[in-house]
């Protein structure tokens, strides 16, 4: 009889991060006869379904180790197994997956007969991570979005265009046409309030909060699956999530080799060019992963161009009872900035600009200064996935990003005290004044750059026992940035100030955010029709400022949080289910709401209450953390042909940190804290088979979102500063409808699908659309607004000369609508921000598998 040995070096958890020094030793063994698991694979009605993929995974650890894809009769042929006990899983789209326990002995062929069932629920890719909420057990509101949903939507879009078509997701986009710069909202709340990450890597800016999109364009070409937990303490770890958390997965190793070309072309000179190859597995042990793009578009809107290259490369090793996987991903990229809007008037006709030329909706204030970023931030991470003992797993990731880069824009509207230009340049009572004031002909074209660097270590250890399973979690994390400013080129100024050969910097300071977590989740069922879950999380974080040149600023605010969340399923795991939860959060500012060492030149100094002595308190910050207590319940049917969930959230907060009056100098609003607020609401989600093939999806928000109580400090028109109660006002950029609608049709390689989004009235700011004497304003609002999109895809079936070969075209605004997407306070006046009108991008995929 064979044997099978096989050794491995310890690797203490306690010294993991020296585990990137050490490796796991690979077998060394008599090999054991191979076999060949052979399938057959069919609808309800006993009719072949040719491609559905077919898996088998790892019955230890749940990795792939094997898989391929039916063929026209419906069968496939998996070879070279090594015996030992697997899962099959078989997927289809419009089916429900199928798992089942085999056993593979050696030299033997495992016949194997699966009938999948026809459901309109989406059925994802066999996707293993443990921070994925499971349908009907855990206690909290979310929604999925696969790699076969991204497939099938309009192609070279950001991914908050995708996420959408999900509930209480709206977006909008600085370009137009959904490339670039664009921004989500959940339930209103931006970006900051949410917590993303991307295989449980934390995306948002430790220093801002914000989530920059346009810094891992086309990564959707390598992602699994991403599901969007709504509410707040959703996260395990990272940044506390008010909102929402959006974990993204992306882990694109097959067990079967494959590769891929594509091309496209569309409206605005749009382009993309990518290449991916997979090699399978070699050796029993390795997965080889590559993905390269070049993605390029003029943009709607004028000067709104990008230029990406991407790339995602990665290698996966496995072990019987381990998985180590090393990627990275990124790119650079350059593109015109456009983070300034419209007026709401030039949404419907032209309007003049005071010097002969016109502003319409694809007026860009900085093409006239030609103002651009160059950036790049490359991503590594270092996973590790080990099974210590049946019902003991260690999951963890190491991590490192560098982010580097500048914005060049027109600095003219800056003063020279802030371009500390030489005494006598102006006269002394104007040096606080913009320059094209006081010197309209000299200009000023300046350089802000950014240099910062991120590592981090998220250990995770699950034990599953009877009735439930119990996490242990940490999370450590250092960030630290260098920010420094100077004049890039200049006319009518003095030569030693200006230029790289001089490097005179008008501010320069470093930043550092530290971050320690631990969590712990446990989930148990009293009763075979109950489970409850409770999470909790105590969090140290914070930051730091230090190496100020000129104004010699420096401090260090620290901030403790306690976030617990209780949940409670009823009937769970059944197809018909409930829940309840109710979860508290606390959240810090980000740092410019504490100090924007950009501004100090313009008179900005750290937001703290000073002592006596004139030193700062940093324990009495102006801006404040903000605190919730969120409760959520909701209801699910899951059948075959039909789905339909429903849930009603109740937030109320104290301290919310709101829009509160005027921009910096990226149109970024400023924010303060609003005393009580209050976010309640109900969400539908629902999907329906209408005949084979052909499936009906949609949701629907309905909220309100207001101050309770709240006093807004506004300037007025003589200097002077008033306090304006907003208390019973909605508050700013929360649309209090939104819904979806989507129609799909999916049958013998070809895919058609329309899909409409709606978006109820916003606010641009607190005043709920009215001036000061009370009267109301067109000009504050973004009016409610429907866009249609619709795609196709034909894929030549097996049997065709054109095997591997699938063609794609998708038209975006259908309806050529001029539809304004979001609106802020602006630069002294609204401001607003347009969607493309109707553009069109078409495609050719070929895949040799």
């Amino acid at each position: 009889m064979l044997t099978y040995r096989r050794t491995l070096r310890p690797v203490p958890a306690a010294f993991w991060i020296a585990g990137l020094l050490c490796w796991v030793l690979g077998p060394t063994a008599v090999p054991a006869q191979p076999a060949t698991v052979h399938g057959f694979v069919a609808d309800e009605t006993g009719r072949p379904l040719a491609g559905a993929s077919a898996v088998l995974m790892d019955a230890a650890t749940g990795q792939q180790r094997y898989g391929t894809a039916t063929g026209l009769d419906g069968t496939f042929r998996l070879e070279r197994v090594r015996p030992g006990a697997y899962r099959l899983a078989v997927t289809f789209v419009g089916y429900a997956a199928h798992e089942e326990p085999v056993e593979v002995a050696g030299g033997a062929t495992l016949e194997v007969r699966v009938r999948l069932v026809a459901t309109a629920i989406p059925q994802p890719e066999v996707v293993v991570t443990e921070t994925r909420a499971r349908p009907g057990l855990t206690p909290i509101t979310y929604s999925n979005l696969t790699a076969r949903d991204l497939e099938v939507q309009p192609a070279m879009k950001d991914l908050p265009v995708h996420l959408a078509t999900l509930p209480s997701i709206t977006y909008y986009s600085e370009n137009g046409n959904g490339i670039g710069y664009s921004y989500l909202r959940m339930r209103g709340f931006d970006q900051r309030r949410l917590a993303v990450a991307i295989n449980g890597v934390p995306q948002n800016d430790p220093e801002e909060h914000n989530v920059f999109w346009i810094n891992f364009f086309d990564i959707e070409g390598s992602v699994e699956d991403i599901q969007v937990q709504r509410g707040a303490a959703s996260a395990f770890y990272g940044p506390t999530a008010i909102g929402g958390a959006i974990n993204i997965v992306a882990m694109p190793y097959r067990p079967y080799p494959y590769a891929e070309v594509e091309l496209g072309y569309g409206t605005f000179d749009t382009q993309q060019y990518s290449v991916e190859a997979n090699t399978g597995l070699l050796a029993d042990r390795f997965i080889v992963y590559g993905r390269f793009s070049r993605l390029r578009s003029d943009g709607y809107r004028d000067w709104s161009w990008t230029r990406f290259t991407r790339f995602f490369a990665g290698v996966r090793y496995l072990t019987e009872n381990a998985t180590w996987t090393l990627q990275a991903y990124g790119g650079p990229q350059r593109d015109g900035l456009a983070f300034s809007g419209i007026p709401k008037a030039a949404n419907k006709e032209a309007l003049p600009d005071g010097s002969g030329g016109v502003i319409d909706r694809r007026y860009n204030a900085s093409a006239f200064s030609g103002d651009v970023e160059d950036f790049h931030q490359p991503h590594v991470e270092l996973h590790h996935e080990w099974r210590l003992a049946p019902d003991w797993r260690l999951s963890q990731v190491a991590f490192w990003i560098r982010g580097i880069g500048y914005f060049d824009f027109d600095g003219s509207f800056r003063s020279a005290n802030y371009l500390r230009l030489p005494d006598g340049f102006v006269p002394e009572d104007q040096r606080d004044l913009p320059l094209f004031i006081v010197k309209p002909e000299a200009s000023v074209f300046f350089r802000a750059f950014l240099d910062q660097w991120q590592l981090g270590w998220m250990p995770r250890l699950t034990h599953a026992h009877a009735g439930g399973e119990t996490t242990f979690g940490a999370e450590a994390r250092l960030h630290r940035s260098l920010r420094w400013g100077r004049i890039q080129e200049a006319t009518g100024l003095p030569a030693h100030l200006v230029g790289p050969e001089n490097d005179v910097r008008v501010y320069s300071f470093r930043g550092e955010k530290a971050i320690v977590s631990a969590f712990v989740s446990h989930r148990f069922r009293p009763h075979a029709r109950l489970a409850v879950q409770a999470d909790a999380q105590l969090t140290y974080r914070h930051y730091r400022i230090y190496d100020e040149a000129f104004f010699g600023n420096r401090f260090k605010k620290p901030y403790v949080f306690f976030n617990p969340r209780l949940g409670v399923t009823f009937n769970p795991e059944r197809p018909f289910s409930a829940y309840a939860s109710v979860a508290l959060a606390g959240r810090e500012p980000r740092m410019k709401s504490l100090y924007d060492g950009e501004e100090a030149g313009a008179g900005f100094t750290p937001r703290f209450e000073r002592r006596p002595d004139g030193s700062l308190d940093v324990d009495r910050p102006f801006v404040k953390p903000e605190h919730l207590v969120d409760v959520e319940a909701g209801v699910a049917v899951r059948r075959p042909r039909y789905r339909l969930a429903a849930n009603l959230f109740f937030m109320d907060f104290r301290d919310e940190i709101v829009p509160s009056g005027g921009l910096d100098q990226f149109g970024v609003p400023r924010t303060g804290n609003a005393e009580h607020t209050r976010h309640v609401g109900l969400e539908v989600e629902a999907a329906l088979r209408l005949a084979p093939g052909l499936d009906l999806t949609g949701n629907a928000t309905l909220s309100r979102n207001r101050f309770v109580a709240f006093t807004e400090y506004v300037v007025q028109e003589d200097g002077t500063t008033a306090g304006r109660d907003r208390s019973g006002n909605p508050i700013a950029g929360f649309p209090e409808q939104t819904a979806n609608l989507g129609l799909r049709y999916q049958r013998h390689g070809l895919t058609a699908s329309v899909h409409a989004r709606f978006a109820g009235k916003q606010y641009v700011d607190n005043t709920g659309g009215r001036l000061p004497d009370g009267t109301r304003s067109p000009e504050r609002v973004v009016d409610p607004y429907t866009l249609v999109d619709a795609s196709f895809r034909y894929a030549f079936p097996e049997g065709s000369p054109f095997r591997g070969l699938a063609l794609a075209f998708d038209v975006n605004n259908v309806f050529d609508g001029k539809v304004l997407l979001f609106g802020n306070e602006g630069f002294g006046t609204p401001q607003f921000f347009p969607a493309a009108t109707r553009h069109v991008f078409a495609g050719l995929t070929y895949t040799l598998r």
